[in-house]
Order: C-alpha cells, then structure tokens, then sequence
C-alpha cells in the first residue's frame, strides 16, 4: 500500500478531477466512495488516504464539494465558470448566495465567509470597481431571510425546506384527479346493483 505523501498535491488533484470527470460520464454521482474507488483502480492507495486528499482538494478550492438532498457530491469547480456573477453596488445576488447556501448544505449553516469561498468557486465573478463584497451580500443574506429561503442563527445561515414546486402540485392535482372518476364508478355501480337488487 502507497503512502499519500508519494506523491504531490497537484497530482492528487488531477486523480481527483479525473476520477470526477469519468464517473460523471458514466452519468453517476460523483460520491466520496465512487471518487475513491475509480482511483484505487490505478493507485494502490487506502480509501481513508484518497478520502483525506480529496478533502483537501475541498479546503484549497480544488474541487467543489456540494449537497443535494442530503447527499454530498464533489465537482469540478472549471464547469462552473460558465455561470457568472456580477457584483455592482446595485446588485441584488440573494437568490446566488441562497443557492450557494444549499449547496454547500452544511449541517450547523454556513458563514458569510464560507457562502463567498463558494461563490467564487461556482462563478465566474466580476467586482465593479470600489465595491465591498463583504457588504453586498450582508445585504443579500438578510433579503434572501426576509423572503424565507435561509435562516439565520448565532451567524450562520441555513436554507430553508423548499416548498413544493409547481409540477409537484400539478403531480398532485392530475393524481387526485385520476382517481376520482373511478371512485365516482364504483359508488354508481354500487347504487346500481342495489336498485336492481330491490326490484327482484
């Protein structure tokens, strides 16, 4: 068995990046077990050394660790630079740093410095000239509490359950209303066989 230090920093985030990018070509999730696994298959290394790297490969920016219903996923921070944010003293990115709030999906919540770690990392992001970040989105946080997608306490935020979208209430609606003509049916069969019971 290998030991982690073998090898450099830089070579253990291209494993990474590389083991990510196959396993999201094999249209999997890109979990700490498959990650683990898909560089084990080449480098004899144990899963607690790779799971310890691709952590720090989180911590440096590397790689970007996400949630999604409650379960963590890691990408690679390049993809996401096609999303761009641009931040003026204008700027309204309260729906950015309540996405980036979920998918950090970190359990106690997470701080005003980790929600910009993250967007940095999940955005191409553009500052106008004498803007302070750190003010803009003070001011983003309180407006995305204010209409009730995080929740704040003791300085961390976290996001609040999503209400149901609306194809679920259509889901809902279609499913409520396909069992109705049936229900309907077996009450009118029902009267029917009473009435012509009655009549013998």
């Amino acid at each position: 068995m290998c030991e982690p230090d073998d090898v450099g920093n830089e070579v253990w985030k291209r494993w990474i990046l590389d083991a990510i990018h196959k396993i999201r070509s094999q249209k999997q999730r890109p979990s700490v077990e498959r990650i683990c696994h898909a560089i084990r298959q080449h480098h004899n290394y144990h899963e607690d050394a790779v799971a310890e790297q691709l952590e720090r490969a989180v911590r440096e920016g590397a790689v970007l660790k996400v949630y999604n219903k409650g379960q963590s996923s890691y990408k690679d921070p390049g993809g996401f630079k096609s999303r761009t944010l641009k931040i003026t003293p204008e700027s309204d990115v309260y729906r950015a740093v309540a996405k980036a709030v979920r998918e950090l999906g970190e359990r106690e919540g997470s701080s005003l410095k980790s929600i910009e770690k993250h967007l940095y990392q999940a955005y191409e992001v553009t500052v106008a000239p004498n803007v302070d970040v750190n003010v803009v989105l003070k001011f983003a946080v309180k407006r995305a509490v204010a209409k009730g997608l995080l929740a704040h306490h003791a300085g961390l935020y976290k996001a609040t359950p999503r209400p149901p979208s609306s194809s679920d209430r259509f889901k809902s609606r279609t499913k409520h209303s396909s069992e109705s003509p049936e229900k309907v049916s077996i009450v009118f069969k029902a009267y029917e066989w009473s009435n012509w019971s009655n009549s013998y």
